[in-house]
């Protein structure tokens, strides 16, 4: 949104208001309509708690601690202020969320899409795509290769 200031003759203020289609922001996990999808692709569905499978480790509980083994593993963390420690190599570890320190073992690839957040690879060389803002990516951490 955007407001101008305007003075009309005889001192007259007048407050005009300009509203440009399509602004908006979105905070938290509320429902944004997005473009629609593709014949045949099926809906993206965000959990409500963390979920811990064999392929795919999600991380949205807020303030989580996690110290486990990636095992190949693909990883999203999409908690704010998390502290996760994947021991191993890992897939594709991806932040969306704010505040969070991840460190792994390895990893094929990082992707950083959040805000304030840390990562630290023990060794390998992933490929690291940073999108995010405020975020860093380094070799260190906690983790064990």
């Amino acid at each position: 949104m955007r407001a101008r200031l305007q003075v009309a003759a005889g001192g007259t203020v007048l407050l005009s208001t300009l509203l440009t289609a399509g602004c908006g922001l979105a905070f938290g996990r509320e429902e944004v309509q997005g473009p629609p999808l593709p014949p045949g692709a099926d809906a993206v569905t965000i959990p409500e708690e963390n979920v811990d499978t064999a392929d795919v480790l999600v991380v949205v509980d807020d303030g989580s601690q996690i110290h486990a083994e990636c095992a190949g593993r693909e990883v999203v963390i999409s908690a704010d202020d998390a502290v996760v420690v994947l021991d191993g190599a890992c897939g594709l570890v991806r932040t969306t969320g704010r505040g969070s320190t991840v460190d792994v073992g390895s990893a094929d690839k990082i992707v950083l899409v959040g805000v304030d957040n840390t990562v630290s690879f023990a060794g390998g060389d992933p490929e690291v795509v940073n999108h995010g803002r405020n975020t860093t990516v380094a070799e260190g951490g906690s983790a064990e290769e």
